[in-house]
């Protein structure tokens, strides 16, 4: 409930004080780069200091086995987590303990499943933690400070995010999401700004909320219009209130439509898809990330274009 009244004041605060931002070029890959850190850890989720880094944020951060003996270039998966989380952290040990209370990161530290899943896939995790808030221009330092000092294949980021990590997700994507393999927010506490997210045009997107999370239930649908105005449907996806979990999927192809089938649906090609949870709960995330063929979906994605 405390997550959800910060998330309403926040969202509130966003209204009354314009919460808009420009769209804009992208940054060339490098800009912010503090080559500092010489990984020494795999296969287990550390916590990093922005002093002993030089990264804009104290992150967390999990390498796959053979990641220190290899030369292999590894996907990435980048989570931003919710208001709850913002703070800075002065130890280690504090740092651990908020970068892993959801996402990738939970699952690998404290389930065999979701160690041996990413270990095995070969999959770079990191999730920063931010003061107050998250600025696109401050997630792409981190983005290039990512791949200025760990051996990342670009075209296959990852960004996911849940409540205002949803929100940071999207606005990150606003300006800089053709760096994006794919995009996954969840429950994201603010709407979008309203023209089209011309960052994300063939970038796959998939969102996912409670259809009674009133607090923010509008956001995602929004931010989804953004999406498919790319592709010339500007109406507002209609989502009746369902008595079980549906995913809304909305195809590529010369007439695309918005469509609808029961369950999490991981399969198929669609450009973008919008899970709806039946309840009022603002925590639709963990079912997500509990869900180990939201990450198949994931992880295959992968971008063609240059950004």
């Amino acid at each position: 409930m405390r997550r959800q009244v910060v998330a309403l004041f926040i969202s509130l605060c966003a209204v009354a004080c314009g919460g808009g931002f420009e769209e804009g070029a992208p940054e060339e890959w490098g800009t912010h780069a503090a080559a500092l850190v010489t990984p020494t850890t795999e296969d287990v989720v550390v916590a990093r200091l922005p002093a002993t880094t030089g990264a804009g944020y104290g992150y967390g951060e999990y390498l796959p086995p053979g990641y220190l003996t290899s030369t292999t270039r590894y996907p990435v998966v980048i989570h931003l987590n919710g208001a709850g989380e913002f703070g800075t952290s002065t130890t280690e040990a504090d740092l651990l303990n908020v970068v892993t209370r959801s996402g990738a990161l939970k699952n690998i530290r404290y389930t065999s499943q979701g160690k041996t899943y990413f270990g095995q896939r070969g999959v770079m995790v990191f999730t920063p933690r931010a003061a107050t808030s998250w600025q696109p221009a401050e997630l792409d330092a981190f983005v290039s400070f990512l791949v200025a000092n760990y051996r990342v294949d670009t075209t296959r980021i990852y960004m996911t995010g849940l409540s205002f990590g949803g929100y940071g997700s999207w606005k990150y994507a606003y300006t800089y999401g053709s760096r994006l393999a794919a995009l996954a927010p969840m429950a994201s506490n603010i709407g979008a700004p309203g023209p089209t997210i011309t960052q994300l045009l063939n970038v796959p997107v998939w969102a996912v909320h409670s259809h009674g999370d009133s607090i923010t239930y509008l956001a995602d649908r929004s931010w989804l219009t953004g999406v498919t105005k790319n592709y010339g449907v500007s109406q507002q996806l209609v989502v009746p209130a369902p008595s079980s979990t549906v995913t809304y999927l909305f195809p590529t192809g010369s007439s695309p439509a918005w469509t609808s089938q029961p369950g999490v649906v991981a399969s198929g090609n669609a450009r973008a898809r919008f899970t709806v949870l039946p309840g009022t709960h603002h925590d639709c995330w963990t079912q997500q990330y509990n869900n180990y063929a939201f990450w198949d979906w994931l992880l295959a994605q992968q971008r063609t274009s240059t950004p």
